[in-house]
């Protein structure tokens, strides 16, 4: 799997499709795509979800889904995201033997469990956002102490934005996963575009 420094994840909006959402985060440098939905019957998510991927596929984007590891196999994803609350890693990884797999991690306690199940990514709360309300977020200083207790590479997400973005990775995140700040944009190439052009200018700094 490659380096996962701008994970995109969809945002429902009236005014742009799901498919133009994930057409336009690749143009702008997307590392991955997630399709997240709560509302979506499964049928349609299936559907939705086997277009979008195919959209990825031409790319050469990996292209996960939210939550739930039959799903992603049912439409051929690459990929799934699970939470704390959806299913332990391993009974995902018995459903998805050959896909991604992210898991997230609500505490520290959290980041050393995952750190030994063989997830191939950890995604991190680190600022307030609507969309993990039950989520406590870490912060800075909690991300720094998460990235010395794993060797997976930590997807930060949480309200990051092109203001908070650097100091994300300078204090530990290998990469970020963002809903608003793209997919939620107003030019959602152009915001993914500025978004990962941050991300790279950290790590130079970091060098």
């Amino acid at each position: 799997m490659k380096k996962i420094r701008l994970l995109c994840v969809t945002s429902p909006r009236e005014d742009v499709t799901y498919q133009k959402q994930v057409e336009f985060a690749c143009l702008g440098g997307a590392d991955m795509i997630q399709l997240r939905d709560k509302e979506m019957p499964k049928p349609a998510l299936i559907k939705l979800a086997r277009e979008l991927q195919d959209i990825c596929k031409s790319f050469e984007v990996p292209f996960t889904i939210n939550d739930d590891p039959s799903i992603a196999k049912e439409a051929g994803c690459d990929g799934v995201h699970i939470g704390q609350k959806d299913m332990p890693y391993s009974q995902a990884r018995k459903i998805l033997p050959y896909g991604i797999i992210g898991v997230s991690a609500l505490t520290l306690k959290n980041v050393e469990e995952i750190n030994v199940s063989g997830a191939d990514y950890l995604g991190l709360t680190i600022f307030g956002t609507p969309s993990k309300k039950d989520a406590k977020p870490l912060g800075l200083d909690g991300l720094r102490e998460a990235a010395k207790l794993t060797s997976i590479p930590i997807v930060a997400i949480g309200g990051i934005d092109l203001k908070s973005v650097k100091d994300v990775i300078k204090a530990g995140a290998n990469g970020v996963a963002v809903i608003r700040a793209v997919c939620g944009a107003k030019d959602i190439k152009s915001a993914a575009k500025k978004m990962k052009d941050k991300i790279l200018e950290a790590e130079r700094e970091m060098i």
